[in-house]
């Protein structure tokens, strides 16, 4: 289904400066039945500009070249390059279509999915685009590969694939050990069938290898999802049973065997970790974390005695189970005291919660809500909620996560947020990338501790018509279910391979 045109930024800029939701304007006036919409709504956020034509995006990343800042924009589309130096004129720079990454046996005329978490190597100006099972329209009984297209970004302009690797998963890759290496999440495709890390040998890119190992090895039909490295250099892997921490290089104590030893990308050494308690997250599915300690100790709570610099890790529970989030699909701050033992089972103490439920701008009903991606800059958690917005938390307090601020479009399917150089990127599934700022409001809200008042609204109806956007349908994706939701195809439903 084509998306219809983004809402302009003058009723978005009204929007804001009001800080009350309103419901979207009509357009000219046409012989169309009515339909149920979601009045759009914000509070404390500007919106800067938007970058165009990036529709179903799905990742963002940046890298510096010079004085140029360039990001990163991974799609169903495959992935561009904009040149955001000056953040209110971006500019296109190249556009990796996806004739140019079809395989042979791929239909080129569909989607490519899903490079959920796009990572760039900031010295080697290398991308990296995890290919999943269904790309291209890829169904059973039929092959359907998965990996990792290995891509030069040399110039940024001129970008160009120096290879697909092959591999046994494609869901996400991360960076680890300076891109030496890549750690690859999802659901294992061997006859193992065992959630774990697949690691790849980068220090040739156009030759990686990958290496015979399983690290992070989880039970029989389980999934790993994404991996999180931070500042002091540890690994975060988030899946079914909770989110565990290693050493990937230096020497480590092993807790597992009291030795000290060398931890690699091949062999890492365990550092904490575990599970959340049900009752916090039902599933106990984490889909992606962030521990703040070192150079990003400022960006998350202030540490105290209770909970000392570094001993906090922030996750988030992607799950369907509630249309608000009340009771599944919740941010919970998770305490690693008393986990370091390595083996990874332990339950983790919760220390703080947060869901958009019952809060301003919030739509209550039935709508799709589940804490998906986040990002943390000057103690302030950008996240997205899919259709209940981007959400602005102070947590200062990790107890007492506050809302300051929300941006909740039309007919928004929010996807991953990404603070950059003081301005917020947004990958939103259906309406592009949108660059939004924090105004004043926000900060002093922050300050004061003052979470935004209670101001909810419902559904209301508008005539669809050129003014307004259709709401983008989501359904579970064929392998992870609503862990990982795909857009619905023209028929309203996805089966394998046919979501396009």
């Amino acid at each position: 289904m084509r998306v219809l045109a983004v809402l302009t930024a003058t009723l978005l800029t009204a929007l804001t400066l009001q800080g009350t939701s309103a419901a979207q304007v009509e357009g000219p006036q046409q012989q169309e039945a009515e339909k149920p919409r979601l009045a759009p709504a914000a509070k404390n956020v500007r919106l800067r500009t938007t970058l165009p034509e990036t529709e179903r995006a799905i990742s963002i990343a940046f890298a510096q070249y010079g004085r140029k800042d360039v990001a990163f924009v991974s799609g169903e589309f495959g992935l561009k390059t904009f040149d955001v130096t000056d953040v209110d004129r971006p500019r296109l720079l190249d556009h990796l279509t996806k004739q140019e990454m079809a395989l042979p046996g791929d239909d080129p005329s569909q989607r490519f999915w899903e490079n959920e978490d796009i990572n760039v190597d900031p010295k080697r100006k290398l991308a990296f685009l995890a290919r999943e099972v269904n790309s291209f329209g890829r169904a059973l009984p039929g092959d359907r590969p998965t990996g990792n297209y290995i891509v030069s970004a040399a110039d940024p302009a001129d970008l160009k694939i120096l290879t697909f690797h092959r591999q046994n998963t494609g869901h996400t890759s991360t960076c680890v050990n300076d891109c030496q290496y890549l750690w690859t999440a999802g659901r294992d495709r061997s006859a193992d069938n065992t959630g774990r890390i697949f690691v790849t040998d980068l220090r040739d890119p156009r030759n990686p290898k990958e290496l015979p190992v399983s690290v992070d090895v989880r039970g029989a039909g389980k999934i790993t999802h994404d991996v999180q490295v931070d500042a002091q250099g540890i690994a975060w892997v988030a899946g079914d049973d909770g989110t565990r921490g290693y050493w990937t290089d230096g020497w480590h104590r092993d807790p597992l065997t009291g030795k000290v030893r060398k931890a690699t990308a091949a062999d890492p050494v365990a550092y904490a970790g575990g599970t959340v308690p049900q009752i916090d997250m039902p599933t106990r599915f984490t889909h992606n974390s962030f521990r703040p300690v070192g150079r990003t100790l400022h960006d998350g709570p202030r540490p105290t005695r209770e909970n000392p610099a570094g001993s906090l890790l922030l996750h988030t529970e992607e799950a369907f189970g509630s249309s608000t989030c009340k009771d599944q699909g919740r941010f919970v701050i998770s305490s690693l005291k008393g986990t370091e033992n390595g083996e990874m089972t332990k339950e983790m103490k919760t220390v703080g919660v947060w869901s958009p439920d019952d809060k301003e701008g919030t739509i209550p009903g039935d709508v799709t809500c589940s804490a998906h991606y986040f990002d943390v800059q000057q103690r302030v958690v950008a996240y997205s909620w899919y259709e209940q917005g981007t959400r602005f938390i102070d947590i200062s307090d990790p107890a007492k996560p506050i809302q300051i601020a929300y941006w909740r479009p039309d007919a928004a399917v929010s996807w991953a947020p990404y603070w950059h150089k003081g301005n917020v990127f947004v990958a939103d599934l259906a309406r592009g990338v949108e660059i939004v700022s924090l105004t004043k409001g926000a900060y002093d809200a922050q300050d004061s501790g003052t979470n935004v008042q209670l101001v909810t609204n419902g559904p209301v109806k508008v005539k669809a018509g050129a003014g307004g956007r259709e709401r983008l349908p989501l359904v579970p994706h064929p392998d992870y279910g609503f862990a990982c939701p795909m857009v619905a195809a023209r028929g309203g439903s996805c089966g394998p391979g046919s979501c396009c």
